[in-house]
């Protein structure tokens, strides 16, 4: 049976365990909380999630946390789950560290005396050697680890070139260690034997005992002529990429011991050029420090049902310098692949993958993604707000981020790319995902209008959402959006046509909230098929302070105390409406500061509580990642006398007060004077104004 026959047999055997599960399970319940781990102490193992039988398990329970049961997760048999240089550390995720005494060229001998071109495997960083037809069992004498056995080229005169030009005039070894690797050092050598003692004793880290050696010398034979070049991904599509890291005609050296600067590298060729018979017993590269690019990419999770998406989060460590993006997908169907062919009278018609698999490989046609069933990959998760807050109970789920991938879905995948410094990387302990086994809609859409401003004044809007309701749905009576700024106002809010009499009153019937970044609208709840394809319209005015700013929304039962959060999808709520969007344009350049004002225009700092402090507020335009925003105040000479402490910002609004006081905290004397707002890292934005101060 085929691996994947396998799979596929595993597949249905886990497929039938989740339906039996899923016919005895008690109805969800929204007091019970859902969770499902990776690493960490009480987690799936992080190897599960790239296994060809089960992810583990999710856990359904309590309102005290005690596990109500454990339901199975399945692995489809189309994913295409990898690790590429993770470290698997106790029960975390990290980048590999490249271990200055592992050669990285070390092949295993049983798995790799195969002749012909068959890739030589690596496994230490899991890449592959590849050499000319017929040449891999003799070059992998010199990947052996055993120094006894060479590589070895007579030397041939070629009749038809000047003398010393021998025939095959040239020997490659190209390697591809599969991603970018640390190396800072080549080691080669011939056989060496008893009458080497001293060359061998002069070995460096790791040194080769005496007795691994043979009894006959071969050191006549050292390599004379040779050119080492490497190649970086990053390099990849560039013409003539290649950096010489050595080449010379004349090398003298028995043991060549090249030494150079830490560089990432993926591919690493060496060229020999036959001036004479030579050889080499053992080639070897060596690095040192964390790969600079780790991944993780777990197989397509299948749930067994239909789940609601609410919340991701994870713990571990971000040293400066390195980087964690995190995303996922999710989808209706095992397989995000559609498979074509073209049939007896040439159209292109679909095919079942196993039709696709039992064409020639180099005849078939690419597949197609999916895009009616599965999304594309998320967009990276911000690693702040997805990071576990240690302060708060686990149980509460208060920290992580909202999980964006579509629900109600059943499948699901997880990405996570490490980003490392040589001395430094990522880890990753545990992966948590929050959600609901009932969804609150079967589905819901949204969109608003208008998606594009001609200014940053606030602007109204209109927004309309539209849910699919079945009967076993929880429903929902709240709707959340995200706004960025804080709404100037919430005009109406209207379902089915009936305008709902909310307040900006927690004990309101219909309360409503407007924060600084999102408004919160209530309504009587809606539940089951009856209330299908009723719109939810929410009218408000805020400003729009980024190009492209998204202003997702989602829904939830307020009676629900885990308050687990169903994202709306964008499209077609209203045919008023040609947008079927959430995202906004802005004008594109501009300031980065607008709306700037200083209130009062005359301040009097003299304690008696009235316009005791100067109020400067401005709206930042278009940083989505936090930067440091200063506001200086200069005396009419043009010298700094005051500075208000660093604001690390985003887009949104900002009011900043200073007292009247310098860095010494001495009441500055009155007059006029110039306020200055600027982001650090950027010098060509600052914005000025003037401002009095009296007492």
């Amino acid at each position: 049976m085929r691996i994947r026959d396998r799979r596929i047999a595993k597949h249905c055997s886990a497929r039938s365990w989740l339906l039996l599960c899923s016919a005895l399970l008690i109805p969800a319940s929204a007091a019970s909380r859902t969770e499902y781990h990776l690493g960490g102490p009480d987690g799936n193992p992080w190897h599960a999630a790239l296994g060809e039988e089960s992810a583990g398990s999710y856990q359904v329970l309590d309102s005290a946390g005690q596990i109500l049961r454990s339901v199975p997760v399945a692995i489809t048999p189309y994913g295409a789950g990898t690790d590429t240089l993770i470290d698997f550390t106790d029960t975390a995720i990290q980048a590999r560290y490249i271990d200055p005494a592992v050669n990285l060229l070390a092949a295993d001998p049983e798995t790799n005396l195969a002749s012909g071109s068959t890739p030589i495997r690596l496994p230490y960083i899991g890449g592959i050697g590849f050499f000319g037809q017929n040449q891999n069992f003799n070059v992998f004498k010199m990947l052996d680890g055993n120094p006894k056995t060479a590589h070895f080229r007579r030397f041939t005169q070629d009749p038809n070139s000047r003398p010393g030009i021998g025939e095959g005039w040239r020997c490659g070894c190209n390697f591809d260690f599969g991603a970018d690797v640390p190396i800072n050092r080549v080691r080669f050598y011939p056989r060496l034997g008893p009458d080497d003692q001293l060359l061998i004793e002069e070995f460096d880290h790791p040194q080769v005992p005496l007795e691994h050696f043979g009894e006959d010398s071969y050191a006549d034979n050292y390599v004379k002529w040779y050119d080492i070049r490497v190649r970086s991904s990053a390099e990849a599509n560039e013409d003539l990429s290649w950096t010489t890291l050595h080449s010379t005609r004349e090398n003298l050296d028995i043991v060549v011991d090249l030494r150079f600067n830490t560089r990432s590298v993926r591919w690493f060729t060496m060229r020999t050029f036959p001036l004479r018979t030579w050889e080499i017993a053992e080639l070897e590269v060596y690095g040192e420090g964390f790969v600079e690019r780790a991944v993780y990419l777990s197989q397509i999770l299948d749930f067994g049902r239909n789940v609601s998406w609410d919340k991701i989060r994870w713990s571990g460590t971000r040293p400066p310098g390195t980087r964690v993006e995190i995303r996922t997908r999710s989808g209706q169907t095992p397989d995000p692949n559609l498979y074509i062919d073209e049939n007896i009278n040439g159209d292109i018609v679909p095919i079942t993958v196993e039709q696709y698999e039992a064409i020639d490989p180099k005849g078939r046609r690419p597949t197609i993604y999916d895009t009616d069933n599965w999304s594309f990959w998320s967009p990276s998760y911000d690693f702040a707000a997805g990071l576990r807050d240690e302060t708060a109970p686990a149980t509460a789920w208060r920290d992580g981020t909202p999980l964006v991938s579509p629900s109600p879905s059943r499948y699901i995948q997880i990405a996570v790319l490490l980003f490392s410094t040589l001395n430094a990387t990522p880890r990753l302990d545990q992966l948590s995902l929050h959600f609901s086994e009932a969804p609150a809609a079967s589905a819901v859409v949204g969109e608003m209008w208008p998606i594009a401003v001609d200014s940053f004044a606030p602007i109204n809007f209109t927004y309309v959402v539209r849910p699919t309701l079945a009967a076993e749905d929880l429903g929902f009576d709240r709707l959340e959006i995200l706004t960025h700024t804080r709404a100037t106002a919430l005009n109406s809010v209207v379902v089915d046509a009936v305008p709902i009499p909310f307040a900006l009153d927690d004990n309101a019937d219909f309360p409503a909230q407007i924060l600084d970044d999102r408004i919160i609208v209530s309504f009587p709840k809606l539940a089951g098929a009856g209330d299908s394809f009723k719109q939810i319209e929410v009218d408000f005015d805020t400003s729009v302070l980024r190009f492209g700013s998204q202003f997702s929304s989602w829904i939830y039962d307020s009676t629900d105390p885990n308050r687990i959060k169903q994202a709306v999808q964008p499209g077609n709520a209203s045919y008023r409406f040609s947008g079927d969007a959430f995202t906004v344009r802005t004008p594109i350049g501009g300031q980065l500061f607008v709306d700037i004002s200083a209130e009062p225009r005359v301040f009097t700092p003299n304690g008696d509580g009235v316009n005791d402090a100067l109020t400067i507020a401005y709206k930042l335009r278009e940083v989505t990642d936090e930067r440091p925003v200063s506001v200086r105040i200069f005396d009419l000479s043009g010298a700094q006398v005051a500075a208000l402490a660093p604001l690390p910002s985003r887009s949104g609004e900002f009011a900043r007060q200073w007292d009247g006081r310098n860095s010494a905290g001495r009441l500055l004397p009155p007059g006029t004077y110039i306020y200055r707002i600027s982001m650090d890292t950027v010098g060509d934005h600052d914005q000025l104004g003037v401002i009095s101060m009296a007492y």
